[in-house]
């Protein structure tokens, strides 16, 4: 006789897929993939040349992260390549009965590589338990923008930080040698705090991770950054200990937060000139 239990798990069946990519320098500079590998829940649409980055949009089918999921992205660009990793709707985790859903992200760059890594927000639903841990490695001479956001949940349904649990951690790796980790752990229940404090409870919170050798302190672009700041919105920027620079964002919304996004990358486009690639969104 069937149990409960046994049928229960029969009717959520969970997805154990991965992304594997290598961007590579072809002929005439133009970068190309040269090594793929994926199955679902992840699928790529046609990467696009703008002339200067090659755009690669990875789409999920199904409806979104669910319980059981087991999830694996891999990207290394090489010497001479520049890649833009890029999402074209956000992710969702959604409500877990009992267990979790776990994702693994490695991204790597080569010296004299570019990766700008800029997925849309991701939304966890009510009683969500959802782990991602990303690593990222540059070489030195290597550069990428990583980019994260975390959004309060589905406002409209009065789901505000209501998530069960979400591990979120990040290590960056800047010629061998570590620079920066941090892991959020937890409910909502501090985010929401976070959030009423800044006067923004229905805040986003992103995180710009810029690892190049470009900028300065007394570069002006630091400045200009910080101007953002205001308006309901919070910008900040501090500088890694090595190789790199973080920007903090809290926007009062999801279109706050993506205006904010496009003014950084305007901004800093003049020194990274990967930035400036359309990201070719509606």
């Amino acid at each position: 006789m069937t149990t409960l239990a046994a049928a229960d798990a029969v009717a959520r069946p969970s997805l154990h897929g991965h992304l594997h990519l290598v961007a590579s320098a072809g002929s005439e500079g133009r970068t190309q993939i040269t090594r793929q590998s994926f199955r679902a829940p992840f699928h790529i649409s046609k990467p696009y040349w703008d002339g200067a980055v090659l755009q690669v949009q990875v789409v999920n089918p199904t409806a979104g992260i669910l319980e059981g999921d087991r999830l694996e992205l891999e990207a290394r660009v090489e010497p001479g390549a520049a890649l833009l990793v890029t999402t074209p709707a956000a992710a969702r985790a959604f409500m877990m009965r009992s267990g979790a859903a776990a994702c693994r992200q490695v991204l790597g760059v080569a010296a004299g590589g570019w990766l700008e890594y800029q997925p849309e927000p991701l939304y966890p639903h009510r009683d969500a338990d959802y782990v991602q841990a990303t690593r990222l490695e540059v070489d030195v001479g290597g550069e990428a923008a990583y980019f994260d956001a975390l959004a309060p949940g589905r406002v409209g349904r009065g789901e505000r930080w209501a998530w069960r649990r979400l591990r979120v951690s990040l290590d960056v790796h800047y010629g061998g040698e570590p620079v920066l980790r941090e892991c959020l752990d937890g409910d909502g229940s501090a985010l929401a705090a976070a959030a009423e404090m800044h006067r923004t409870p229905d805040a986003f919170f992103g995180t710009l991770v810029l690892m190049t050798e470009r900028l300065r302190a007394d570069d002006p672009v630091w400045e200009a950054v910080r101007a953002l700041h205001g308006g309901g919105r919070w910008v900040g920027a501090s500088a890694l200990r090595r190789g790199g620079w973080v920007v903090r964002v809290i926007a009062p919304g999801g279109q706050a937060l993506r205006d904010t996004v496009a003014d950084l990358r305007r901004l800093l486009a003049a020194a990274l000139p990967g930035l400036a690639s359309d990201l070719r969104k509606l």
